[in-house]
């Protein structure tokens, strides 16, 4: 299996604009209304990705037309701010992100910055940028996703016009701004203030977060002013400015900073890597991203199950406890049922996570959800150990979702952490496991080259080293590399895993600041970023058996993909 990065980057010259591109023919100004009316409608009800390229692939030969026409000048104001705070002009390298066609771009060189770099979803749009010969890069990328594209502290500032707008960049765009502007530099960007007071898209939420976090700090805010003078005159718009600060976010910890020097003081031309380290913030918001992707069936799979059975699974527990908490979608169709038509019960859940930024957001999010009926109780630590502390007077529910059981590196650790989950059970306990089963290959090779989102998902791994412990790997340089491989029997139980591999198409030497380590990877080293193990049906009950569990229920989905099982200790009572 192979995949490459979605990131293409192209140099143009910076001097000499493209004199052979065709302006936009003329119309006549009934229907050049009609026009704009008929693509704003467009720009409004855009929902998906999918539906912002094709806008901005029609949009892109009249969009400045249709800006001048409307007296759009929010690039200006943005321009100027970029001017007021940024010295070195010649010099200084600049970021436009959400450039469309490079309007702010134009205004930025006017003032005589001319190290300049777009970054767009849309090609149509950069390819109108690049003909204006400001930029000396531009760079084709998803500002919903990391900027592998660039390493951190970069630029020495960033503006972004129009781009928390609807259906554009989510609101954490902001965290990879603020890792590839340097300490010192200025972000500068443009926002609606209706969108900026009722908190659209939770932008200003994540700005508030930031400042008090100490990423950065405001230094400048516009008075408002007309969004789009001769189309909504209502409508205001204002520019903030805020300075990169030198703390910087950090989830790291020290069991991620053992494995990373473990794995690449190692020999072996592939660097191997828990799965469990992939997980950050940023981790679960990409893997968000990655399951709505239609090959991958394991999370439609598993929800179709939870969805489908929840009333005959949840059993009267209390305490929810989830091992690996990635994303709440899942406990969520419990709880419904736990609640539903019962105004009195209350709930607690506990999930347990090595990522404190998952944890925050999970709670967060159930908080959200469940005001006053379920209490989160968020432990950071490894499962065995957070489990012992954990009161079991009541009996708990025991949750494992998602085929982590899968990630687990080989069969024989696989029945230890089993055998470690049942020492730390009562009798009244309930251990639900999501098991993904064994499948025909070509759904497998699918579902695990699932597009963009499925490759930056799996580069989040490298991504954490480069951001948390100060190294230099060339993101842009990795092809993802798996195979679907057999594995020895284990006391009879047959398994294939999915080993999920990012290979470097070229030389690489790499210094890992943190560690003071030099690594040197040639082309074609690989760094194993997982192992996802499939295990027959037929299997599943042996498996708990030598750990000391019994299976008690089980459920498939409607294609027979994957299961839910329902585990007790062997002396458990009936």
């Amino acid at each position: 299996m192979r995949g490459r990065s979605a990131f293409s980057r192209r140099t143009v010259s910076s001097t000499s604009p493209d004199t052979t591109s065709t302006p936009p023919q003329s119309t006549s100004a009934n229907n050049g209304v009609a026009r704009r009316e008929r693509i704003w409608k467009r720009a409004y009800e855009a929902k998906s990705r999918s539906q912002l390229r094709d806008l901005y692939r029609d949009w892109a030969t009249t969009y400045d037309e249709d800006h001048e026409a409307i007296g759009f000048f929010g690039h200006v104001r943005a321009a100027e701010i970029v001017e007021k705070f940024v010295p070195f002009k010649d010099v200084s390298p600049v970021l436009d992100a959400g450039a469309g066609t490079g309007a702010a771009g134009v205004e930025l060189a006017k003032r005589g910055f001319g190290h300049l770099t777009a970054v767009d979803l849309s090609d149509a749009m950069l390819e109108q940028a690049a003909a204006k010969g400001v930029y000396q890069h531009v760079v084709q990328a998803d500002l919903g996703f990391p900027l592998d594209a660039f390493p951190n502290s970069h630029f020495a500032a960033a503006v972004l016009v129009g781009v928390f707008s609807f259906g554009q960049a989510p609101a954490h765009t902001l965290d990879e701004i603020t890792r590839v502007v340097k300490p010192g530099g200025v972000v500068v960007f443009t926002m609606r203030t209706d969108f900026f007071e009722s908190d659209a898209m939770g932008v200003r939420s994540r700005m508030e977060a930031l400042e008090k976090d100490g990423v950065w700090q405001q230094v400048h805010l516009t008075e408002p002013e007309q969004y789009l003078p001769k189309k909504d005159p209502k409508a205001m718009f204002r520019v903030w400015c805020y300075r990169v600060q030198d703390a910087q976010l950090s989830e790291t910890e020290s069991e991620f900073e053992s494995a990373v020097r473990r794995a690449m003081a190692s020999p072996s031309r592939v660097k191997r890597l828990d799965h469990c380290h992939i997980w950050n913030s940023m981790g679960s918001r990409l893997y968000d991203r990655y399951i709505d992707c239609p090959d991958y069936y394991l999370v439609d799979a598993e929800e179709e199950i939870l969805r489908s059975r929840a009333g005959e699974i949840v059993d009267g527990e209390r305490l929810f406890v989830e091992l690996g908490c990635g994303s709440a979608r899942k406990v969520k169709l419990l709880f419904d049922a736990a609640l539903r038509g019962r105004a009195s019960t209350r709930l607690t859940y506990t999930p347990i996570d090595l990522s404190k930024g998952a944890l925050s957001a999970t709670k967060a999010e159930i908080e959200e959800s469940y005001p006053g009926r379920v209490t989160v109780e968020p432990r950071h630590g490894h499962f065995d150990e957070v489990l012992e502390s954990i009161p079991d007077a009541a009996g708990k529910v025991i949750l494992f979702f998602g085929g982590s059981l899968g990630n687990i590196e080989t069969l024989a650790d696989t029945v230890e952490f089993l055998r470690s989950m049942r020492e730390r059970m009562t009798v009244h306990d309930r251990f639900l496991i999501g098991i993904d089963l064994h499948k025909d290959e070509e759904i497998l090779r699918r579902a695990y080259e699932a597009g963009h989102a499925n490759h930056a998902f799996f580069m989040n791994m490298l991504r954490r080293i480069n951001n948390e412990l100060d190294a230099n790997f060339d993101l842009t340089a990795f092809e993802q590399e798996s195979t679907y491989d057999r594995d020895e029997p284990y006391e009879g139980i047959e398994n294939r895993c999915v080993n999920m591999k990012l290979a470097t198409t070229v030389p690489q030497a790499v210094y890992i600041g943190k560690l003071d380590m030099e690594v040197r990877l040639a082309a074609g080293d690989a760094v194993q970023v997982g192992t996802s193990r499939k295990f027959r049906r037929e299997d599943i009950p042996k498996l708990l058996s030598l750990s000391g569990l019994q299976l008690r229920r089980q459920w498939l989905d409607s294609r027979g993909y994957f299961s839910v099982n329902e585990c007790v200790r062997k002396d458990a009572p009936e």
